[in-house]
């Protein structure tokens, strides 16, 4: 396997050409109307009950994949982010 040096430095123009590419492409936007199968994924704000733990980064990470893994099959996915009421 072919040795890749990765930078030690994080490039944000790079992200922000990504962004770009998504909404060009409209990757993330949600149609009702869309005759695509929907699929919704209902989730919860995250609520702060202590420190926060690898715990809370695996349960959006589920969640995650499985949108993923579904617009990838087709699907029109609605996966909002919810936030609570505590400025998070």
């Amino acid at each position: 396997m072919k040795e890749v040096e990765v930078p030690k430095d994080y490039n944000h123009e790079n992200e922000i050409n990504w962004q770009a590419t998504w909404q060009r492409m409209k990757l993330y936007q949600f149609n009702p109307d869309e005759k695509r199968p929907r699929y919704i994924i209902d989730t919860p704000p995250p609520y702060p009950t202590g420190s926060i733990h690898i715990g809370h980064v695996l349960n959006w990470l589920y969640m995650d994949l499985l949108a993923r893994w579904k617009r990838m099959q087709g699907h029109s996915v609605l996966f909002p982010q919810g936030w609570d009421c505590h400025g998070l």
